[in-house]
């Protein structure tokens, strides 16, 4: 998914800004510690991403729109002024000028793309949901002022690795909460519920019969980096619904 604000001027931006939002927008409902995310939620996800009515950027259209000579591409004169600048990045052939096919794919390119923090902010103001949005921005405002330790009104490295250790350890302890039945602080296989239970012998690394902190960890890096490498990740589907509903 990609909203950038510079891409090939403003027709472009729309339609890849809509089509992007129609089949990635996430679901509202937010999935607590220890719970499992039901199938159906999978499937929707996967049938908005997949949804054939969603608008899709026209390459045609855009070259009809902006070929001055009527010769079916465009030289980098034609393109719009804001565009110019990707030029070099949408020729793929280096032949000087951009066809339909380049195009095209330079649009799908930029639409599986992970899109930047400000990008998503500014699609929020721009498309609100009340009062979502509110809640939405006002969220993202206060986890960037926790960011900012020192308070000077800028966030570096070091205070963006903090902030990621503390939340890892917060994700972890909230794990353990919920399942952890007889106050141990680990996870034993008879309180694992869900996909813990399904992969406990590989999550249990040193197979002493509990998942520890450490190995409690280590599988949510798993799921990470799963969700990072996308549909085609053999590991995906194994740890998509980690957090699994504890016993009443």
């Amino acid at each position: 998914m990609q909203f950038r604000t510079k891409a090939l001027g403003l027709g472009i931006v729309c339609f890849v800004a809509i089509a992007a939002a129609q089949s990635q927008q996430p679901a509202r409902q937010t999935q607590q510690p220890g719970e499992d995310v039901p199938a159906s939620a999978d499937k929707n996800r996967s049938d908005l991403s997949q949804d054939r009515n969603a608008p899709r950027f026209d390459a045609a259209r855009f070259i009809k729109d902006h070929d001055k000579n009527g010769d079916g591409k465009l030289s980098k004169e034609e393109m719009p002024a804001t565009a110019q600048s990707e030029f070099a990045q949408i020729d793929t052939n280096k032949d000087g000028f951009i066809t339909k096919d380049e195009l095209q794919q330079h649009a799908t390119r930029m639409a599986q793309q992970r899109p930047q923090l400000v990008e998503v902010i500014f699609y929020t103001i721009d498309f609100p949901e009340e009062p979502v949005t509110m809640q939405e921005l006002q969220t993202a405002y206060d986890q960037l002022r926790k960011l900012d330790k020192n308070n000077d009104g800028k966030i570096d490295e070091s205070e963006v690795k903090n902030f990621r250790e503390q939340r890892k350890k917060e994700r972890t302890e909230a794990i353990i909460s919920a399942l952890d039945r007889n106050g141990d602080g680990k996870i034993s296989k008879d309180e694992a519920r869900g996909l813990w239970a399904d992969n406990f012998a590989q999550l249990d690394k040193n197979g002493d019969g509990v998942l520890d902190r450490q190995e409690i960890e280590a599988a949510c890096a798993m799921k990470r980096m799963a969700n990072a490498g996308g549909n085609n990740n053999p590991n995906r589907n194994n740890l998509d619904r980690n957090n699994p509903q504890p016993e009443k």
